[in-house]
């Protein structure tokens, strides 16, 4: 744990650009991300992170970062559940953009952006992710404040929370938030999970881990 406090910030403009570069770096390796980008070399990174700026410049999507030393070490995002699905027109429309930052990566894109799609609930919620903690400072409790700080969120909003997984670390993790698996699916030949945190579902024991 860290001896220092930490505070969660609103992501401003100005911290887009270095929160996306963090998603890229941190989250390169997971599974999918594999699958999809190959390798996490420098290329795919910089796709990735074009990616994750996309999210983060959304304007219905909250995202707030954690910074030690001036460093962003952590970040979340989340976004109301009649927000987080990109329209299959708006899709349309923006296929020369996708393809410009994708290249040949956009079709496995697509297709992990349709899967995850199909699995979301159609009863309100608010839609977690992409969540990420640097990895020099993973183990710090980091990622447990800023999953605190979500759920603390939906108790005080009296709303159910989703979100969607390919790492079972991570499915593990979430339990203890009071976050249950609904689903779950094989996608490029790995497991993915989609979890549901329903409303005014008592975490007391996970807030104070």
């Amino acid at each position: 744990m860290l001896r220092t406090s930490l505070n969660i910030e609103k992501l401003k403009d100005s911290d887009v650009f270095d929160t996306s570069v963090m998603l890229a770096e941190t989250m390169c390796t997971n599974p999918n991300h594999i699958s999809i980008f190959g390798s996490p070399e420098p290329n795919a990174i910089e796709k990735q992170r074009r990616m994750f700026e996309m999210v983060l410049r959304h304007v219905q999507n909250t995202s707030f970062i954690v910074r030690i030393n001036g460093e962003i070490a952590g970040s979340m995002t989340y976004t109301s559940w009649d927000s987080c699905q990109i329209p299959a027109l708006k899709i349309v429309k923006s296929l020369p953009k996708y393809l410009k930052i994708f290249g040949r990566t956009l079709v496995p894109v697509l297709k992990w952006r349709k899967n995850w799609s199909d699995h979301d609930p159609l009863c309100p919620h608010v839609h977690f992710g992409p969540l990420a903690v640097r990895p020099s400072y993973q183990g710090k409790g980091i990622g447990k404040m800023l999953l605190s700080t979500f759920c603390r969120y939906l108790d005080e909003t009296h709303q159910a929370g989703y979100l969607e997984t390919d790492k079972v670390e991570n499915v593990l993790l979430y339990e203890r938030f009071g976050f249950e698996v609904m689903a779950s699916s094989t996608l490029f030949g790995k497991m993915n999970w989609f979890m549901i945190r329903w409303e005014d579902r008592n975490s007391t024991n996970a807030l104070g881990a």
